[in-house]
């Protein structure tokens, strides 16, 4: 089976194992306190160039209740695209603390200065709820990229009107490989982040880059009562020092983007248009008949069921072989 089902179904990149089997017998402290996770920490800091805390999470819903909403007073809200994840794949979790995520339909996942502006700009006041925080991710829910400029110009709105921005990058390294941006560039850009590692190819957890001076402090009293402090991250950590030590958390990220690129120029080459398919999650429009046909050889999410819209994604283990059998299934 050619499996395009996700980019997280798989136990983590195979050098990260070796390094926990080089240090199998080291007593670590817990919490995010230890050693490796500072290694990690250093590495991170190196690729920003400047200074942030960074606190190493579980996984993505956890980050992103605790970035969104640490900051936040009992009346203020989150704004976000009708399409982001925290809309449709987190179970309510952010309105579970109390805070409503107000949403702006959008055509491709992504948010735009001017409509956050309109939209702060024409709140009704007092009745309604005040929007702090802006939550964007990079890449979006559909698989489109945000460039830098669009960043900067939504960050240039949040500083003007007062707002944090938050950015989910659970597939930021999908976007660093598709626009050739670099961490050092969101870490100019926005209040506080995520760097996703479950993503790509770490063994579970993100790292959380927090950068505004009111957002570093006391978060760690939150990061453990929303029970994101781990005793044992210092396995998060650990991927996370594995994967930058040496750049493979790039090279994982441009492997799936370049069997991304074979699947969408190959489809293109076969007549099929793709809906999105800036990074390495490819969506296309099918029919019932061939999804059912293509099961037969083709692991992959049917994102729509009412119009066929099917989802295909790479990933650093995505193989030439698997895309070009997709693309010959789909010929067939």
């Amino acid at each position: 089976m050619n499996n395009f089902r996700n980019d997280y179904s798989d136990f983590g990149s195979k050098e990260i194992y070796q390094e926990i089997n080089n240090i199998f017998d080291k007593q670590i402290s817990g919490y995010g306190t230890d050693e490796i996770s500072n290694e990690a920490r250093d590495l991170i800091l190196k690729e920003l160039g400047r200074d942030a805390d960074i606190e190493f999470v579980s996984g993505g819903t956890a980050t992103n209740i605790l970035a969104t909403t640490f900051g936040l007073r009992p009346y203020e809200a989150v704004l976000s695209a009708s399409s982001g994840h925290i809309t449709h794949h987190e179970t309510g979790s952010i309105e579970a603390t109390g805070h409503k995520v107000v949403t702006i339909e959008t055509s491709d996942g992504k948010l735009r200065a001017s409509d956050i502006k309109d939209f702060v700009e024409n709140q009704a006041g007092e009745i309604d709820v005040k929007i702090k925080v802006i939550y964007i991710s990079q890449t979006t829910e559909v698989g489109t990229v945000y460039s830098m400029d669009e960043i900067r110009e939504i960050y240039e709105v949040c500083q003007e009107k007062d707002l944090y921005l938050y950015i989910d990058g659970a597939r930021i390294s999908h976007a660093m490989a598709a626009n050739s941006s670099k961490l050092s560039d969101y870490a100019k850009y926005c209040h506080i982040f995520s760097i996703g590692g479950t993503k790509n190819g770490a063994i579970f957890g993100e790292a959380l880059v927090i950068l505004d001076e009111n957002l570093k402090k006391d978060f760690r009293y939150y990061l453990k009562q929303r029970g994101g402090m781990m005793a044992k991250s210092f396995l998060i950590g650990l991927s996370f020092k594995v994967l930058f030590q040496d750049g493979l958390y790039y090279e994982n990220a441009k492997r799936a983007y370049e069997m991304s690129r074979l699947l969408v120029d190959g489809l293109k080459d076969l007549g099929r248009k793709t809906l999105f398919g800036e990074s390495n999650q490819v969506f296309i429009k099918s029919n019932p008949e061939e999804i059912e046909k293509l099961q037969k050889e083709n692991i992959f999410e049917i994102e729509n069921k009412k119009e066929s819209i099917i989802r295909l994604v790479t990933n650093y283990r995505t193989s030439e072989e698997e895309v070009r059998g997709f693309l010959k299934s789909i010929n067939n």
